[in-house]
């Protein structure tokens, strides 16, 4: 699934639309599916805050536009059903006839994405706060049974006083569905899939969120991808059967637990993988064990 290329938040379009009863001030991101505008009521003056954020269906392919719709209505289903303080929330929507758009409160921050391109990597003791609070959102969905499919750096929000946000529910999906969609297509992020997700046959779990979250993690740490691959086609092989490089390959002063958690959340096996509950418990006691490294100079 193409990420959401997020923009700085003041980058300006040559045309910016109005949506509904919403002016955009400004682009935001964009995908294959949609593109998210910072905005601000159409019937507010013009100098007043633009505090929200409209995802609009808007496909590349102009003949795709039923699924960008279905997409944003599998979001602003879950969104409403399942409240968080560390998911996406989302205020109204418009989806019963063009344009079809969701509306949220704009966020402001950076992706975790930015931050490892920009740093190459985050702190240990950063990188287990960010898994910490992106697992408690898991959480929350979770226990309405639900998987989020596309846990991954671009999709984790950080504010300036370091609260995440998990962004983009529209791949969201009930537990017990195969990693094909209704389409055939795997749902999903390649580098951040589970080796589950690449069997047809198989019913996914919680579990294949831990693995995306593993995989975050790991790249968080390292800056780089547990896996390198030359072609699309060969991430099904490096998830089903290689094993990642030790970490601490490329950050030498990894602890040993760390090191233990994130071999634990890429288990090939589902059903080794931590619990979520489990994990969270571990990530809590790695937050507060690396506390004081975190602002560190």
């Amino acid at each position: 699934m193409p990420e959401l290329t997020r923009t700085s938040s003041t980058a300006r379009v040559a045309s910016l639309p109005s949506i509904g009863n919403w002016c955009a001030v400004s682009l935001l991101g964009h995908g294959r599916w949609s593109r998210v505008y910072r905005a601000r009521p159409r019937d507010a003056d013009a100098d007043s805050p633009a505090d929200y954020a409209v995802k609009l269906a808007d496909p590349d392919d102009p003949q795709e536009i039923e699924t960008a719709r279905e997409l944003l209505i599998r979001e602003v289903l879950l969104g409403r059903a399942v409240s968080h303080s560390h998911l996406v929330c989302i205020l109204s929507s418009h989806l019963n006839e063009a344009p079809y758009y969701l509306v949220m409160p704009y966020l402001d921050g950076v992706t975790v994405e930015r931050l490892i391109e920009e740093a190459g990597g985050v702190s240990t003791p950063t990188a287990l706060w960010i898994a910490r609070q992106t697992a408690e959102a898991l959480q929350a969905l979770h226990r309405h049974g639900w998987l989020h499919s596309d846990i991954k750096p671009s999709n984790l929000l950080m504010s300036d006083e370091g609260h995440v946000t998990l962004l983009d529910l529209g791949l969201a999906r009930p537990f017990g569905l195969s990693g094909q969609s209704r389409t055939g297509l795997l749902a999903g992020t390649l580098e951040y899939l589970p080796p589950e997700a690449f069997a047809s046959v198989v019913d996914l779990g919680p579990a294949a969120d831990m693995y995306a979250l593993g995989v975050t993690l790991y790249r968080m740490l390292t800056g780089r991808l547990p896996f390198e691959v030359r072609r699309p086609s060969e991430w099904a092989e490096a998830h089903l059967h290689r094993i990642p490089p030790d970490p601490r390959k490329f950050n030498p002063r990894l602890p040993q637990r760390v090191v233990q958690l994130t071999a634990a959340m890429l288990d090939k096996q589902p059903h080794r993988r931590p619990p979520i509950d489990d994990l969270i418990g571990e990530l809590t006691r790695l937050e507060i064990e690396t506390f004081h490294q975190r602002f560190a100079a």
